[in-house]
């Protein structure tokens, strides 16, 4: 119920911040592209979309639609979209832009893309610290999957321009340091952030892989099954871009515990998951050697705590992406102390 509360705050605050079109304009254009009368908003939507499910369409083209109306700074770039579907195969859904909405303020694109079966993490995944041994088999089987998508990044480097990373790396330097000089002396997370500014050269080094990163790897962009919680599918590749292997690991912490007003909760078999997670991202990334193991679970946990860093301490550009400006939120900093052990 919650969870519907807040899908329609999304909304509301996505068509009052528009001079036009409003949202009945949006519904019959979805109408008139996907031939149906039936259109439901999507339960997990995004802050510079509005997306539909379009059902009930008959003859050849019976699969349900999904549409969506995307701000500039939410449209898909489909090299992006086509580079993950190579590595992710059918789990990304392809999309086809169909231009702008004639005079919306402002602009917006028009895309379509298959309706992928499942539901968000966000409502899927348990919310209680204990669990029975089937929920638990269930959260081991999300967390496989979610391996096996980290192994198909490893195992699917991408090569990037000198220019780019070395933009790339100096950006996140930068954000890194500028959070260390303005964390209050409360936060005990200065230490750990000095080690993460001394470990980032060693993520754009040449043998240290660079991927196609998601960028907004969360709760609500991962579909899952119900009933087993195997990966359905994996929606919103807008932030994509190539960056050092790890930096959406911070995916981990999220779907291993759970936030509530009273803060963050790990969950009870927390251990277990994160054991889960790394036999399997050995097995199906075919990397060897306990020594190469080890300093590639370094590197790439420090990525994942670089990325939870970008996620929760700095104010978000109009695109969803971190800007340069500090945010220290209590509950935030508490969340990050609890992921990290301090």
């Amino acid at each position: 119920m919650a969870h519907g509360s807040w899908a329609e705050q999304q909304m509301n605050r996505f068509f009052n911040g528009r001079e036009s079109p409003p949202q009945t304009q949006c519904d019959e254009i979805a109408q008139s592209i996907s031939g149906t009368s039936t259109v439901s908003p999507v339960a997990s939507p995004g802050s510079m979309s509005y997306t539909v499910v379009c059902s009930g369409r008959t003859g050849s083209q019976q699969q349900d639609l999904i549409v969506s109306f995307r701000e500039l700074g939410a449209a898909l770039d489909e090299g992006i979209v086509n580079l993950a579907r190579k590595v992710h195969g059918d789990l990304v859904p392809e999309s086809t832009c169909h231009g702008k909405v004639e005079g919306a303020d402002p602009p917006l694109f028009i895309y379509t893309m298959p309706y992928l079966q499942g539901s968000s993490c966000i409502e899927v995944l348990s919310f209680q610290v204990e669990m029975d041994s089937n929920e638990i088999a269930k959260h081991q089987n999300f967390i496989r999957h979610l391996a096996r998508y980290f192994a198909r990044c490893w195992l699917n480097p991408q090569s990037v321009d000198h220019q780019t990373q070395t933009g790339h790396h100096e950006g996140i330097r930068k954000r890194l340091i500028r959070l260390r000089e303005e964390l209050p002396p409360s936060i005990p997370l200065y230490p750990r952030l000095s080690e993460l500014i001394e470990q980032l050269p060693s993520l754009f080094d040449e043998d240290y892989p660079q991927v196609l990163t998601h960028n907004d790897f969360s709760v609500t962009n991962i579909l899952i099954d119900e009933n087993n919680f195997g990966v359905s599918g994996i929606v919103d590749w807008s932030l994509a871009s190539v960056l050092p292997f790890g930096i959406d690991l911070d995916i981990l912490f999220l779907t291993t515990g759970f936030l509530t007003r009273d803060g963050w909760h790990d969950y009870a078999c927390k251990p277990l998951l994160q054991d889960t997670f790394w036999e399997e991202f050995w097995a199906a990334s075919r990397i060897t050697g306990d020594k190469h193991r080890g300093r590639i679970r370094a590197l790439a946990e420090a990525a994942g705590q670089i990325g939870a860093f970008l996620r929760l301490a700095f104010r978000r550009n109009p695109d969803g992406s971190p800007s340069e400006e500090v945010l220290v939120l209590e509950s935030r900093m508490e969340q990050l102390r609890t992921w990290f052990g301090e």
